[in-house]
Order: C-alpha cells, then structure tokens, then sequence
C-alpha cells in the first residue's frame, strides 16, 4: 500500500536521493529496502563522518537520515552540522534513547526531522516527506528574500543614480550645458586635495572671449546666446575623462586639468585657443571668435583654490592688456 502510494506522489518527478549514515549494519540495510519500497532512490550506505562527508559531495542527495551515534570519534550531530554548513542539506536524525543533553546538542544544529527507532514505513516515508518539503520551502524563501535584497539593491542604486544625475543638473549651466562656478568651487578643493596627497600636479585655465560685449551689442543676446552654447559645446569636446570646463560667469571660462604640470596646462590652453579661432559661428553675420586665456597650475601658485584661480584670472587679465588672443602664464 505505501509502494503504490509513493508511486503515485512521485511519478511526477524523479525519485528523491537519500543517504544512510548508519553504524549498525542491519538497521541500515532494513532502512535501505524500506526506502526502496517506498520509491526513494539511496544513494549509499555509510557508517563514518568522513564517509558521509565524501559520500555527500560525490552523490549530492536530497536527504541525509543521520544516526547520531555513528563509528569514529566525530558523531552524527558533528556530522550533521557540517553537512548542512557546506552542503545546505536537510538532515533527519535517527535516535533510539538518547539523553536529554544530546538531544539539545541535536536541536541546536536545527535538523530537518527526527525518526524513533524502531520505526513504521509510514512513520519514515511521512518523516522524509516534511522533512524535503520544510527544506524546499525554506530555500525558497531564501531565494524570495535574496530577489528581494537583488531588487533593493538595484533600486538603491537607481535612486543614487538619479539622485547624482540630479546633483549634477542642479551645477549645470542652462545655456552652455557647462558646470557653473559653484561646481568649480567645490570640485577644486576636492582635486586639490587628491593632489597634495598623491603628489600629482595640476592646471587652471581662465580663459574669456575677446570683444564679446562688441557682439552682443552689435548682434543682440539670442546671438550672443548662440555664441556661448557653441562655445559650450567647444570646450565640452575637447575635454578628457578628468579635465573639467566650467562656466564662470558671462563670457568666462575656467577648466581644471587634473594632473597637468605648469607646461602640460599651456600647451592645451594653446590648443583651445587655436580651436576656438578656428571655430566659425553662423548668424546673421558669421562670427570668428578669439580668447584670451590665462594659466596657474598646482603646486607653482600655491594650494588654495582662490590663489590657483586668481593667479590664473591675473594672467587673463594680462593677456587681455597685451593684444588678446593669446595664452599667458601666471608668474612663478
């Protein structure tokens, strides 16, 4: 009767593989046609912890039904604990009369069933059967609560995604699309700081359009406008990963090159100024632009960010007194 029962309940599925870890030989060969009887598929009969162990990685069962005492100096509520630490696998004790101090040692290691021996066929299939579905419900919720934790996680990092897009929006220019002077503020203290620390240099560029007032009379600010995204648009791709380009207020603006020495920082202010004499801007007029720029650099003029950007500003300025369109270092 308990055959065809089994049959029936498992002809859905594969037969469950269990494992007997048993040191007295004709309970454990009692146990193994049992289990034969009742459909389930043993994958071995094993009397020692080690055996156990080894028996569990190269059969990988769905069960263990564990006698607590077994031969050797490690018992089967050692074993048990140890199988569940590396494997996960539910384990139903085998107990006869064991004391209550073993019996709490037992609990401890929250096994999956306990079987009295001697045991009925229907005691042992009913047994196993709560013991494999306690085992899948509780993995399951494992695997609910690990979605979970995946699914906040995610959202968490979405939400400082967003919130860093957000921040970063918050020091954007509207016109130029361009960090603002705020952000330049900020972040300079920052670089500063990695640069002292690690012993790295690092450039300003100031850098403002020559005659812009002219244009903007002459043409109106939607041209002037026009002018200034472009130039926006200029500097943001001529910039590298670190070098960042700021608008500073007006037609002003400033560029931190992380790493740069006093040389590396003029030889790309040159470049800017080249590119932006080439660029061509089409209005109702076309307009050629031309800047002036000024340059300090970390640690030659000091390491305060208002001393970097008021050397580099003073040198600007000089360059604006000598003819414009040129690039000038701060002096040393």
């Amino acid at each position: 009767m308990h055959s065809a029962l089994n049959s029936r309940e498992q002809s859905a599925a594969p037969a469950k593989r269990i494992l007997i870890v048993e040191d007295e030989r004709i309970i454990a060969l009692d146990l193994h046609d049992a289990l034969v009887e009742l459909g389930y598929d043993v994958v071995g009969i094993v009397s020692t912890s080690d055996e156990a162990v080894s028996k569990v990685g190269q059969c990988q069962p769905d069960l263990t039904l564990m006698d607590i005492r077994i031969k050797g100096s490690v018992d089967g509520i050692q074993t048990a604990a140890l199988l569940k630490q590396r494997h996960s696998l539910p384990v139903v004790y085998l107990t006869a009369n064991a004391d209550h101090a073993t019996l709490t040692r037992a609990l401890e290691t929250e096994p999956a069933g306990y079987l009295a021996k001697p045991y009925s066929p229907r005691s042992l299939h009913t047994t196993i059967q709560v013991a494999l579905r306690r085992h899948a419900a509780e993995r399951a919720l494992v695997a609910a609560n690990a979605e979970e934790r995946r699914r906040f996680e995610m959202r968490s990092s979405e939400l400082l995604a967003l919130t860093e897009r957000l921040k970063a929006e918050a020091y954007l220019d509207s016109l130029t699309q361009l960090y603002d002077r705020r952000f330049l503020d900020e972040l300079l203290g920052k670089q500063l700081k990695i640069a002292e620390r690690e012993g790295h240099a690092l450039g300003i560029i100031m850098l403002d359009l020559d005659h812009f007032k002219k244009l903007n009379d002459a043409q109106g600010h939607v041209a002037g406008d026009k002018v200034l995204r472009a130039v926006g648009e200029f500097l943001s791709s001529h910039m590298s990963e670190s070098d960042v380009a700021c608008r500073y207020g007006g037609e002003e603006f400033a560029v931190i090159v992380p790493g740069a020495s006093l040389v590396d920082t003029l030889t790309f202010a040159e470049r800017l100024r080249a590119g932006l004499q080439a660029l061509r801007v089409e209005l109702p007029k076309t307009v050629a632009l031309t800047a002036s720029l000024g340059v300090s650099a970390f640690p030659e003029h000091g390491m305060e960010p208002e001393l970097l950007l008021s050397a580099a500003d003073g040198a600007l300025y000089r360059a604006k007194l000598t003819g414009r369109n040129r690039v000038i270092p701060a002096p040393v």
